[in-house]
């Protein structure tokens, strides 16, 4: 199939990763990091799955701790950051699939502000101070420095600029804005990076994720099923459909192409600019 999104040209292959189809069950989100490799998370074992740009299988991380992975993000430093929703925490490894360290306790979780309580999403800043969404029990967006130590909180339960529903995934452009998708309000929230409002990106019907090319395009997955771009002055510029009940998950590659994990059923598209 052939797609056209945001004035490029796309070759879809939904069979990307097929060699490792037997090890697909509940993908949850995808990433992608400098070296080229393709990282796809999962609610199951084995939760991690790490391919190359052509979709062959090179490395599956196993681990007993994790059972309910959400969002993952790549830190500048290299290590990978998995969000346990449902464990209140955020789990670090290294790129061989070592748990190094966690942030958070999954038997105290927050209180209402309090990180963490069912986190959804992470991202990092240049200088690797990072942002979470959080997500599911919190209606909040956290800040943390680079050695982890929390720094700033905001949020609340409401429909007005800079409260949230479900506030389910978050971005750090590279303006350095933060951009959450906040889902039950149909809408992506932009703020500056000590959480004053800043705009909307509306149009979107509950967005699920959000990613950014090399060149400032911003990829945003919704529920209609459908993957909106906007252009770099967050203009809309274009959208197609996803292949599942909706793209829980999407990355673009250093090659700018294009990643979706599907949910319902699962699955791996991979869209190739021609």
């Amino acid at each position: 199939m052939i797609f056209r999104l945001g004035g490029k040209t796309y070759k879809v292959d939904s069979n990307w990763g097929d060699d490792a189809k037997q090890y697909i069950n509940n993908v949850s989100a995808v990433s992608s990091d400098r070296d080229g490799f393709i990282y796809v998370l999962q609610r199951s074992s084995p939760f991690m799955l790490i391919f190359n740009t052509y979709g062959k299988l090179m490395d599956q991380w196993h681990n007993k701790e994790i059972t309910d992975a959400h969002y993952l993000e790549i830190s500048p430093d290299g290590e990978v950051f998995i969000v346990e929703r449902d464990h209140h925490r955020i789990v670090v490894f290294n790129k061989q699939g070592e748990m190094l360290r966690m942030i958070g306790d999954k038997y105290n979780p927050g209180n209402i502000g309090e990180p963490f309580n069912h986190p959804s999403d992470i991202s990092f800043t240049n200088d690797g101070d990072f942002f979470v969404s959080d997500g599911y029990g919190n209606t909040h967006v956290h800040h943390f420095d680079k050695s982890e130590e929390h720094i700033n909180t905001w949020g609340q339960p409401g429909t007005e600029a800079g409260s949230f529903i479900t506030p389910h995934a978050v971005l750090v452009d590279q303006k350095e804005r933060v951009l959450v998708t906040d889902r039950e309000n149909n809408r992506v929230q932009i703020f500056d990076r000590s959480g004053k409002y800043l705009k909307d990106l509306p149009n979107v019907f509950h967005p699920m994720d959000i990613c950014q090319d090399k060149d400032g395009f911003i990829y945003v997955t919704d529920q209609v099923p459908s993957l909106h771009i906007f252009n770099p002055d967050d203009e809309f510029v274009g959208r197609c459909r996803t292949f599942g009940t909706f793209g829980h998950g999407v990355t673009v590659d250093e090659h700018g192409d294009i990643y979706i994990a599907e949910m319902m059923p699962d699955g791996l598209t991979k869209m190739t600019g021609l």
